[in-house]
């Protein structure tokens, strides 16, 4: 039967001399492996919609027991991700689609993070794209029941600024309590605001906002131990090697 789902293109990879093999993160039914036949043919009308980041409506051939569906067509529901001279714009834009392509599954996750795809696509990178990356991904952790503890001590439940966090075990110590470990992140007021302001601002929102680097690196620190250690599947996204 014909099914229609709207939808985000994780990964594409040719089949053939004509044909792409098409990872699709849809609404309803989770990632989809979508085989688009003859798509790279010269009058083909998906021919550049299908590329890794665009968000799509796809409609293909559902059959009950198989593993890769015949893509009818695709239309294009937002425009196209912007920059993609930059390499950071373009690096970020791929990362986002690789830790999808990692964490998601047939059948899920939830439809929210499908939302959260498409807000980042619209967001469009902004002024700082890898800072709207590391948003992306604490709010990925929050979609997926894995967010860090950054307010309260573990140990005395006081207030942790000063402290460290321990992303093995996935909770924040205060000053009084920290212990040195080798992968601790250092709980700096400037990190907290940042991370704070990542998990509550719209995406587009963020778009517009710059940190310092340095504190975006410790950010980066702390988001990579926690996808490290709590989320299953997760390596870092060889995307990023790109700048």
């Amino acid at each position: 039967m014909l099914v229609k789902e709207e939808g985000v293109v994780l990964r594409v990879a040719r089949s053939g001399e004509s044909s792409l093999l098409v990872t699709f993160l849809s609404r309803g039914m989770g990632k989809v492996r979508l085989l688009g036949k003859g798509v790279l043919g010269p009058r083909q009308p998906s021919r550049g919609m299908l590329d890794v980041g665009n968000h799509l409506e796809a409609l293909f051939y559902y059959k009950e027991g198989r593993s890769v569906y015949y893509l009818k067509e695709a239309s294009l529901m937002s425009p196209p991700w912007p920059n993609r001279e930059s390499l950071p714009h373009l690096a970020a834009c791929l990362a986002v689609a690789e830790l999808l392509d990692q964490v998601c599954y047939a059948g899920g996750p939830d439809e929210s993070v499908l939302e959260l795809a498409v807000d980042f696509v619209r967001a469009g990178g902004g002024d700082d794209p890898l800072l709207l990356f590391l948003a992306f991904e604490l709010k990925l952790l929050l979609s997926l029941g894995t967010y860090p503890e950054l307010t309260r001590c573990a140990v005395c439940g006081d207030e942790v600024a000063g402290g460290e966090y321990d992303a093995r075990e996935g909770e924040s110590r205060c000053s009084r309590h920290t212990t040195g470990i080798v992968d601790g992140v250092a709980l700096s007021g400037e990190l907290l605001l940042a991370a704070r302001e990542c998990t509550d601002m719209p995406l587009e929102e963020l778009s517009r906002k710059t940190i310092r680097r340095e504190a975006r690196k410790e950010l980066g620190k702390l988001v990579h131990w926690t996808y490290t250690y709590h989320v299953q599947g997760y390596s870092l996204p060889k995307s990023l090697t790109l700048i």
